[in-house]
Parts: C-alpha cells; sequence; structure tokens
C-alpha cells in the first residue's frame, strides 16, 4: 500500500505540473492571438496602405488616399480633407495636436506639409496639374490650403512610386554602412525648389556625439516635465483592440524590433507611463543615437510663419520618400525642438533654444526638423490609418 500511495502521488504531481503548464501556454497562446502577435499590419486599421483601398476611389478622392499615407507626428494624422471636382481643401484639425509635447504646432503643419507633398504627387501622376494656394483665408490658421486640380498628363514620379514603402524607422541601423557624400548630394537637391528650407548634415563622429548629447538631454528632460510625458504617452497604442478602434498613434510593429521583443512586448502586461519613458529614454540612448549613420536638421528663415513650416514639411517627406527608395532608414528626433518649444511657451530660460541656435550655425536660419538616417538592420512594419470617410469635411 505504501508504495501504491507514493506512486499515486509522483503521477499525481507530474501530471498536475503537466496540467499547469499546458494551461499556462494555454493563457499565453491566447493572449498572444488576442494581441495581435500574428496579425501584424492586418485589420481595418491598416487597409489604407493596401492596393485594394486606393483602388476602389477615383478622381481627386483618390489622391486623399496616398495623402493620408504620409509622415506625421506620433502618427496623430492631423488632418481634413474637403473634396470638390475642381480642388481639395486641406486642414489642420485642431483636436488631434500633441499638447505640450507641440505647443507652438510647429510638428503639425510640418506633418500636414507632409500630406501636401502626397497630394501633389498622387495628382501629378493621375492627370492633374495641381496648383497650391497656402493659407487662403487669413482669419482661419487651420484653413492650410487649397489645391487646384487642373487637368494635364499623367506624370508619374519615383517619389509617388515609393509612397507606400515608405515607413518611419526607429529601429536600429547598419553601423557598417556609411551613407555616401553623392547621396547625401541627391538628397539635398530634393530641397532646392523650397528657398525658405536649408539642409544641414552631420556626418562626423565628433558632430554625431554633439548632436546625439542633445538629444538624449532632451529626451530626458522631456521624461522629467510631467505634462509632457503625459501628452506623449496618450498616444502609444497598447493592445490590438484599441490599434483597430483608434486607427492612430504609436505602435509596438512600427519600432523596428525583432519578432521577438515585439511579440514578447505584445504579451506582457502593459507598461505604465514611467516604464514607457524609460523603455524611450534608453532606446534612445542604446539604438537611436548609437546606431545613426547620420543626422539632417532641416531649418527655415522664419520659425514663425506657418506657411515655412509647410513647405519644410513638402521636403522632409520628399527626402524620406527618395531615401526611402536608395535603402535608407530615416527617424525624426524632434526632442530638442520640443523642449525649445515648451521653454517658449513657458517663458523660461533658454537652455535647448541656445543648443538649437548652436547646431544651425548660421543667424539666418531657425532650426526646425531633426532626423537620422542609415541603413536598417531589421524590417519596419506599417503604422495604423483613419479610415478616409473620418477625415472628410
Amino acid at each position: 500500500m505504501q508504495v501504491s500511495e507514493k506512486i499515486s502521488r509522483r503521477s499525481f504531481i507530474k501530471r498536475t505540473s503537466a496540467a499547469i503548464f499546458v494551461l499556462a501556454a494555454g493563457g499565453t497562446m491566447w493572449r498572444a492571438f488576442d494581441q495581435g502577435v500574428f496579425s501584424t499590419g492586418k485589420g481595418e486599421a491598416y487597409e489604407p496602405w493596401s492596393t485594394e483601398a486606393a483602388s476602389e476611389a477615383a478622381g481627386p478622392l483618390l489622391l486623399v488616399h496616398y495623402a493620408i499615407l504620409a509622415s506625421n507626428p506620433h502618427n496623430t494624422q492631423p488632418w481634413l480633407f474637403k473634396i470638390t471636382d475642381s480642388y481639395i481643401d486641406l486642414f489642420a484639425d485642431e483636436e488631434r495636436n500633441l499638447g505640450t509635447i507641440d505647443p507652438l504646432r510647429r510638428e503639425m503643419f510640418i506633418g500636414i506639409g507632409c500630406a501636401l507633398e502626397n497630394l501633389t504627387l498622387a495628382a501629378q501622376a493621375n492627370g492633374y496639374i495641381p496648383r497650391i494656394d497656402y493659407f487662403p483665408n487669413n482669419q482661419d490658421n487651420t484653413y492650410v490650403a487649397r489645391v487646384h486640380l487642373d487637368r494635364g498628363e499623367k506624370k508619374i514620379s519615383s517619389l509617388f512610386e515609393i509612397i507606400k514603402k515608405r515607413h518611419t524607422h526607429r529601429g536600429a541601423y547598419d553601423t557598417a554602412k556609411v551613407i555616401s557624400p553623392s547621396l547625401l548630394t541627391e538628397l539635398q537637391k530634393l530641397s532646392l525648389d523650397e528657398k525658405n528650407v536649408n539642409i544641414k548634415w552631420f556626418t562626423s563622429n565628433s558632430e554625431k556625439q554633439a548632436v546625439g548629447e542633445a538629444i538624449l538631454s532632451a529626451t530626458k528632460a522631456i521624461t522629467e516635465d510631467e505634462e509632457m510625458s503625459t501628452d506623449s504617452h496618450k498616444w502609444f497604442r497598447n493592445s490590438w483592440d484599441e490599434i483597430q478602434e483608434k486607427k492612430d498613434g504609436l505602435t509596438l510593429d512600427a519600432q523596428g524590433a525583432s519578432s521577438w521583443i515585439r511579440a514578447m512586448g505584445k504579451i506582457l502586461p502593459t507598461l505604465s507611463r514611467k516604464q514607457s519613458d524609460d523603455f524611450w529614454l534608453k532606446s534612445t540612448k542604446e539604438i537611436y543615437i548609437k546606431t545613426a549613420a547620420a543626422y539632417g536638421l532641416l531649418s527655415v528663415q522664419n520659425a514663425e510663419d506657418r506657411q515655412q513650416r509647410v513647405r519644410l514639411g513638402r521636403v522632409w517627406q520628399s527626402l524620406h520618400l527618395h531615401g526611402t527608395s536608395k535603402g535608407l532608414a530615416m527617424h525624426p528626433l524632434n526632442q530638442i525642438n520640443e523642449m525649445a518649444d515648451r521653454e517658449t511657451q513657458l517663458n523660461s530660460k533658454r537652455h535647448f533654444r541656445n543648443k538649437l541656435e548652436e547646431l544651425v550655425g548660421h543667424s539666418d536660419w531657425n532650426g526646425l526638423f531633426i532626423f537620422r538616417l542609415g541603413y536598417p538592420l531589421e524590417e519596419v512594419h506599417i503604422s495604423p490609418r483613419r479610415e478616409i470617410k473620418n477625415i472628410l469635411i
């Protein structure tokens, strides 16, 4: 009887342990499915990137399909469109601003400029001659542009063909690959049509160190500012359901991390704001800065001119599209600008504004946009986009 009892007890422990393992594995697998581990880039939130979505539209509506795939701050998609047969009006959606992260609306208007560039490229590719009136109503600061659509010949540019392949890449870049001076010159030429926009490159180790240290310091300052941290964190989408419902914001899939890290990030409990800030600060130091092959700084002559901000956005979009066609990854790192804007908002000490002026190095230019570039190590995935019906006036 004693032997039988021992065997029975031992068998029970084994079976119980196996059952617990199966239940745990089953629970993990269920959460993996529930959080979209096996559904990257799928669902309604990602349909605007599909060929089918654009093919169902025609005329001016088709142009908006391409416009909304543009780069924009925190994937807030701060735009609204009014469509007619002969023109498209483009408006800023103030309800989708970043608050204390973008108190002067610098990033919002740059993002809208990106959408305007995509719209213009799509218009030319679909047999229109676009003519742009910037801010046609002085009484309405949200009325960014009217794009007149005259009929003409189709002009399909290489930039248009890359619109659906362009994505912001927040992952690591290949530190063994240097960007050639000739490619930087190619990128530089894209701004020549915008006389009020200037590009400055930072490519040497000493130059990159100076930019990187300033970015890291600004990132730390943002995480220590409770309002800025909160306003930034609210745009992170932490669950599959939230992504499909809101169709905007920053997602784990769009961070450029490995599939394993992305899977674990979805399965594990949602990070708190403090944990997210710590992760962002660590990523800035160990990935963004450490692996940047170069930095670019876009400047305008009048930082307060809304039209120059929009035009700078058009240049940024062109740079990103051309870089993508050459195998480059790009990633905005505007923490210095965000802190400089915050200092202006609070009328506080000019620490980051002075640092920005040092990086620009010329009194005739005002730095508005900083980004890193390099050759990516991992594939990056698409970001969600709102449905067309929700952005039309």
